[in-house]
């Protein structure tokens, strides 16, 4: 199948509220896609902006081509408040269509800027690219994972192939969301289990 990556560079925020009642803000973002926490990925801490984090931290999808061209696929950036003691602290987010990124252009020319929702003036800076399409075997009857990414992503009928590390969610934001029920488990050659289950018809296959 045919499939693009998209590379999102998460840059800096800026004038972000204060959440903390005392000590200093410590913010990191997580990134989906759907904000399916099958495809979170967890960057950096930053422990010296503050009200104002910079991360330069890059995190890699590879999408199929229906997907980037399919309108609704978000991708959804949550900032939080990393704390010692407690849960840490959702600051706010940002909802960005994957289709409203490819129709500006295959890569961001300047820094886009978003609106950070939930907060009065937060914003949101990053950069993106989407590679020239490419062919991506589909694993026969999804349910090998590609030994290349760890772990298969069907969301919505469209495979979405995860790069890099994966966080499940786990925030105060997030604890109230239906986590799927177990589908089933079966053994593979070479010893691994995949694990499927499905939230509300999407299903997501990884490797244990």
């Amino acid at each position: 199948m045919e499939c693009r990556k998209l590379e999102i560079t998460l840059v800096s925020a800026e004038n972000l509220p204060d959440v903390r009642n005392l000590g200093l803000m410590k913010v990191y973002a997580k990134v989906s896609l759907k904000g399916e926490s099958r495809t979170t990925v967890k960057s950096s801490v930053d422990y010296e902006g503050e009200t104002n984090p910079r991360w330069n931290f890059v995190v890699d999808y590879t999408i199929s081509e229906s997907t980037v061209r399919r309108p609704g696929v978000n991708l959804v950036v949550k900032l939080m408040c990393k704390r010692t003691l407690g849960r840490d602290r959702f600051v706010g987010e940002v909802k960005i269509p994957v289709k409203s990124l490819f129709d500006l252009g295959l890569k961001s020319q300047k820094i886009p800027s978003y609106t950070v929702a939930g907060t009065p003036e937060g914003r949101l800076n990053l950069l993106y690219s989407f590679s020239e399409r490419m062919l991506v075997r589909k694993p026969s009857g999804w349910k090998t994972a590609l030994e290349a990414v760890g772990f298969l992503v069907l969301v919505g009928g469209a495979m979405l192939l995860l790069g890099g590390d994966s966080d499940h969610d786990n925030d105060g934001e997030d604890d109230d969301e239906e986590h799927g029920e177990d589908v089933h488990v079966e053994e593979h050659d070479g010893g691994e289990d995949v694990h499927v289950e499905e939230h509300d018809g999407d299903l997501f296959y990884n490797a244990r």
